[in-house]
């Protein structure tokens, strides 16, 4: 059976079939990557050992002095910005993942305000999606897997180039392949996966962080994009309205099915064609409604959604399909309004029994009043 989450918003008890898995996944992925040091990614950036151009002894940094980031996550927040790009780099430091890093932060806090899936937040998550799918094309400068080294062809036991200085090959991914450890022995050896004498193969840490499948992480960040995208349509059970703006729901068939219904039974009026307004509205409890646009009339769809928001005084529109939805207990007044929204304001409604329906935004035909009178008279003296 799946466990049904209720919200509630602004009023409004909001039923979702299941709860949202993909914050959880982004809060262990994010975790997982934090946890991941730059030492172990062998990534550590260079010590200064001598005081130099104000910077300190000891003190890790890059090409730029700055501190060089500390973990997998901070690293891939500073991928290719201009104080972390490489000198040969062919990006210019005003794109890459720190960019979307930011934007999915903003959105996952965002999302724990609204609590629901919403129209605007598919149109970030198919952002988000069309941007990591970029980062993984084979020819995108922006793509780790594709982080260009070059060592030696032929070299000896101690690394050394035993070509020419021109003689070199071109490898993937991170920079401590099999010549590294021969040239520095001192320092580890990178996994085999992490590096590639073949484009678009190696998986070195910065692309395991974006598309998992890695030795360090499983779950990349494209992975917990795709589950937020696939949850969009999670469906919304039921939706318990706050009746804020009653005239609203005259557009659904559900609604004036049932209010023509009501101006059919005689036992809900009282002397004159006027309506128990209290009786009306009390007749709403419980019962469920459609929204009659499908998947198919997307924009219709969409529209009724939007409807239901503005009823509901929501502010966001959900993203999924509403199911069905409920009515909270409202007034005469917000009565009275659907009513005269459903006939048409200025308008006469003849109720079956003769009577014409007596409300205040409503016609009562005068012509119908004068006949009545002299049907008395024409008795009287008849």
């Amino acid at each position: 059976m799946t466990k049904k989450a209720v919200l509630n918003i602004k009023g409004n008890k909001i039923t979702v079939n299941g709860v949202y898995k993909f914050l959880e996944q982004y809060d262990a992925w994010k975790k997982k990557c934090t946890s991941i040091s730059s030492k172990r990614m062998m990534s550590e950036g260079r010590k200064i050992r001598k005081p130099r151009e104000n910077k300190k002894v000891g003190t890790v940094d890059t090409r730029s002095g700055q501190p060089h980031p500390a973990n997998l996550y901070l690293q891939l927040e500073q991928h290719v910005t201009s104080n972390y790009r490489r000198d040969n780099s062919p990006n210019k430091g005003t794109t890459g993942t720190f960019r979307l890093l930011a934007d999915i932060d903003e959105f996952m806090e965002d999302f724990k305000d609204v609590g629901i899936m919403t129209e605007e937040h598919r149109e970030d998550l198919e952002k988000f999606q069309k941007d990591i799918n970029e980062f993984a094309e084979p020819n995108s400068t922006l793509n780790p897997r594709n982080i260009t080294f070059k060592s030696p062809k032929k070299y000896d036991s101690k690394g050394n180039n035993l070509g020419t200085k021109d003689d070199m090959e071109v490898y993937y991914g991170h920079y401590a392949n099999d010549w590294f450890s021969k040239k520095y022995p001192k320092a580890k050896k990178a996994p085999k996966e992490w590096y590639s004498k073949s484009k678009n193969s190696a998986n070195p840490p910065l692309a395991q962080a974006l598309f998992g499948r890695g030795d360090l992480v499983k779950i990349g960040l494209k992975d917990v994009i795709d589950i937020a995208v696939a949850e969009l349509d999670k469906a919304i059970e039921s939706i318990e309205l706050a009746v804020r703006r009653p005239s609203r729901l005259s557009r659904f068939k559900s609604i004036r099915k049932h209010v023509f219904g009501l101006l059919n039974n005689k036992d809900m009026f009282r002397k004159g064609g006027k309506p128990n307004l209290s009786k009306m509205a009390a007749s709403f409890a419980g019962l469920r409604f459609t929204i009659e646009g499908t998947k198919k009339d997307s924009k219709k769809y969409l529209s009724d959604k939007r409807a239901i928001a503005y009823i509901g005084n929501l502010d966001v529109v959900p993203a999924a399909e509403i199911k069905y939805f409920t009515l909270q207990t409202f007034g005469q007044q917000a009565m009275s309004s659907l009513i005269v929204e459903i006939v048409g304001k200025g308008k006469s409604k003849k109720l079956r029994w003769g009577e014409y329906l007596n409300l205040t935004g409503l016609k009562v035909p005068e012509v119908e009043q004068d006949n009545v009178k002299k049907s008395w008279i024409e008795y009287l003296w008849s």
